[in-house]
């Protein structure tokens, strides 16, 4: 105890540099980062009939995963335009990455994944779960219980329940609206 507080007393200082507001908001993320300048970015307006309006941003370096022209794409998003953003995909020809650019309404779905604590994590859990709890009970027993069944049932289920939950995918149409927003 003394030899920890004699050198913490003793020993110098670290010398620290300071950093500047623009390393500050990059190293948050890219939500922070269009603050810095003013940029375009996918604004999705979710209007549920019972959850409620909620809008849901990406912003240049994000991840995006939708689906558009029958083909499910999850990608950086690299630009976003007036009427158009562009991903990069892996051009295995040339070695290296191309924009892809889509239309705002060639988007059929956008699938989002939202980290809502104990709920995401129990969305993988139950399932793994019920088939351990089912599993152990027909190795002790050596035949299958019907008591079982209704426990294991509920776990796998309420499991697809919260994965559902924490991973929709939501169609486009005119109540779910895809846009191209600007930050000043």
């Amino acid at each position: 105890m003394f030899l920890i507080v004699f050198t913490t007393l003793i020993a110098p200082a670290q010398p620290r540099d300071t950093l500047t507001t623009e390393q500050l908001l990059q190293r948050k993320g890219t939500s922070y980062l269009a603050l810095l300048r003013p940029s375009r970015y996918l604004a999705f307006d979710v209007n549920h009939t019972l959850g409620g309006f909620r809008r849901y941003r990406f912003f240049q370096g994000d991840e995006v995963h939708f689906k558009a022209n029958r083909e499910k794409y999850r990608e950086e998003l690299y630009d976003v335009s007036d009427s158009t953003f562009s991903i990069l995909m892996a051009n295995e020809v040339m070695n290296r990455d191309e924009p892809v650019t889509f239309k705002l309404k060639d988007v059929q779905k956008v699938y989002l994944h939202r980290r809502i604590p104990f709920v995401t994590a129990a969305g993988t859990l139950f399932p793994l779960a019920g088939g351990v709890y089912m599993l152990a009970d027909f190795i002790n027993n050596g035949q299958l219980n019907r008591n079982v069944l209704p426990v294991t049932g509920a776990l796998v289920l309420s499991g697809v329940l919260f994965h559902w939950l924490s991973n929709p995918h939501i169609r486009v149409n005119k109540n779910h609206r895809l846009r191209v927003l600007r930050t000043y």
